[in-house]
């Protein structure tokens, strides 16, 4: 017992000492401790201004056209991978949070949703992003001309578009920009003293970036001269070449080409028996590979602001590479004459076009009236009015210049 008591003294005695020895080691460290330190994000806060001035749906009903009442933003990373996107009531100024990077920001008007003629195709990358033309007639599968004339199936050259082929819709006006974002890093990866850190409001680090939306699509003016104009009833057409769609990311038209139909021409009197047809719509605009130093809605924003281009652009394409196909059917009323026209060459960027749209920024124009031989301007044969008359009441020689709309 004696032995066993005095064992246990000893374990208790040495314990004392190893907590004594362990306090003064605590004590003599305890001036040297480290302060506790935390991580210092600085947050990235993003500001879109967003300036609607160029925003003109309807440029030929109204002084002014109102800003849209919605509007989408995507956001690509310069590193290709997923975008975000938002959609939104508040078509000012837009708030967001990024990350460090490089992004494009993208906005249209509206939602894509809220277009019906046209579709927007694969959105969540830069390179792809493509709103496109949705199809207003198909492709049959048997042989079956459109309007049951030879010249609308005639074969174009290749990667050209005939009347076998699906008719597309005339686009409809959109609003678009796109602006390069450099965001900025902030003190990251700093670490500091938890005592010295800052408030949320005084680690923001706020970019503003401005945007000016454009219409995309183009205006399109044509005008076709006319031999016994006295003779004409009604006139349908289409044009095939032009570009099916918008590469909105990229800031260029794509290369496929389309049909698209233009009907309800208008008459034009301007002598004897003699006037021409003319004709503005819609469209996405040559196909890219048509344009010479072209860079898309930029260079027709530094038109619009400045009324010119210091880069100069142009179209340059064959004659093949665009064609007018007619169907005019007579005052008899029965009677349809057909005409296909190769017109590439002779399509001009801000060209001499109707004084409604003279300076747009959106105009193309081909005027054939003074560049056609006699036998290639289309002639339109004598036939008898419908139920004897002889004007069909549809065309009375006016002054050059009256125009009247022709219609089914």
């Amino acid at each position: 017992m004696k032995t066993t008591k005095a064992y246990s003294n000893r374990i208790k005695s040495a314990m004392k000492a190893g907590a004594a020895a362990l306090v003064l080691l605590v004590a003599a460290n305890s001036c040297e401790r480290r302060e506790l330190y935390v991580y210092q994000d600085y947050f990235k806060q993003i500001f879109l201004n967003i300036d609607w001035r160029h925003y003109d749906r309807d440029r030929y009903l109204y002084p002014h056209t109102p800003d849209p009442t919605g509007m989408t933003v995507w956001f690509y990373p310069d590193d290709g991978t997923k975008a975000d996107h938002y959609t939104t009531a508040q078509v000012t100024r837009y708030e967001t949070y990024l990350s460090k990077g490089a992004y494009e920001a993208l906005v249209i008007d509206y939602s894509p949703a809220e277009y019906g003629k046209q579709e927007f195709i694969d959105m969540d990358y830069a390179s792809t992003a493509k709103v496109q033309a949705t199809a207003q007639a198909y492709q049959p599968t048997d042989y079956h001309p459109l309007y049951n004339g030879e010249c609308y199936s005639k074969e174009l050259p290749r990667l050209e578009v005939s009347g076998l082929w699906t008719v597309m819709n005339n686009p409809e006006e959109m609003a678009s920009d796109t602006v390069a974002m450099d965001v900025k890093t902030g003190k990251y990866d700093h670490y500091i003293p938890y005592k010295e850190r800052d408030t949320y409001q005084s680690t923001l680090v706020t970019q503003v970036f401005n945007v000016t939306p454009l219409i995309v699509p183009w205006k399109m003016r044509v005008r076709i001269p006319i031999k016994g104009i006295y003779y004409l009833y009604q006139t349908k057409g289409s044009i095939a070449g032009m570009a099916d769609g918008f590469f909105l990311a990229e800031n260029h038209t794509s290369d496929v080409p389309c049909l698209m139909s233009i009907d309800d021409w208008e008459v034009f009197v301007t002598g004897d028996n003699v006037g021409y047809i003319a004709k503005t719509f819609d469209t996405w605009g040559m196909r890219n590979a048509l344009w010479k130093d072209y860079d898309g809605i930029k260079q027709r924003q530094n038109w619009v602001l400045n009324q010119k281009t210091p880069d100069p652009f142009y179209v340059d394409c064959a004659k093949e590479e665009v064609r007018v196909n007619l169907a005019i059917k007579l005052r008899d009323r029965k009677t349809i004459c057909y005409f296909h026209i190769d017109l590439g060459n002779y399509v001009e960027v801000y060209g001499d076009i109707d004084a409604k749209i003279v300076g747009n920024a959106n105009a193309l124009s081909v005027d054939l009236r003074k560049v056609l031989t006699g036998d290639e301007i289309p002639s339109l044969p004598y036939v008898d009015g419908y139920n004897g008359l002889d004007i069909g009441g549809v065309v009375v020689p006016w002054q050059d210049g009256a125009g009247a709309h022709v219609s089914f």
